[in-house]
């Protein structure tokens, strides 16, 4: 396993190379993503990944990550989150698109090269608006040093879907805070 709070990079390549053998289109989301927006980086131990569920066998994505090394659980009933772990490259959570909003995200990613692979990422409004639906103390910890920043964004985008999720409460809080 890699050491305490250190991601592989090798596990999201091989990650990604599985999705795209399978022409499944997904993006970095949760720490490792709100990471490319903020001023300094949070340590985490996992990958996690948004999947499109269009064109999506999961026994196809499950035999395939099997075949790679990866051990993989379902995590809930619905089968709308994959616990995946790899005796080297560690742990990586995979999310399987349920909404329309996680849909769009997918479809609005950047692309950002590591080492020389491309990697989609949320772009900053979505990485908001992702966090703040998880709403936990250090997602919320995230959107305030990703505001810290005073980076420039789409307010317009972000209050729609904040509007849509009703989470208004939270981004006030959060907003207050900047």
């Amino acid at each position: 396993m890699p050491s305490s709070n250190v991601v592989d990079k090798r596990a999201l390549s091989d990650l990604g190379s599985v999705f795209d053998q399978l022409g499944v289109r997904w993006v970095l989301i949760g720490a490792l993503a709100a990471n490319r927006y903020r001023g300094s980086a949070r340590m985490t131990e996992d990958i996690d990944v948004l999947i499109d569920d269009a064109n999506l066998d999961p026994n196809a994505l499950e035999q395939a990550l099997g075949a790679r090394g990866w051990d993989v659980r379902r995590l809930d009933g619905a089968d709308e989150l994959l616990r995946l772990r790899h005796p080297t490259l560690g742990v990586a959570d995979v999310l399987i698109a349920g909404t329309d909003y996680q849909r769009v995200s997918i479809a609005r990613a950047r692309q950002e090269a590591l080492d020389g692979r491309p990697i989609p990422v949320l772009r900053i409004e979505d990485v908001i608006v992702h966090t703040l639906i998880a709403g936990r103390a250090q997602d919320i910890a995230d959107i305030e040093a990703i505001l810290a920043t005073r980076p420039a964004f789409d307010r317009e985008y972000v209050a729609r879907w904040v509007a849509f999720w009703e989470l208004n409460d939270r981004w006030r809080v959060v907003n207050a805070a900047e």
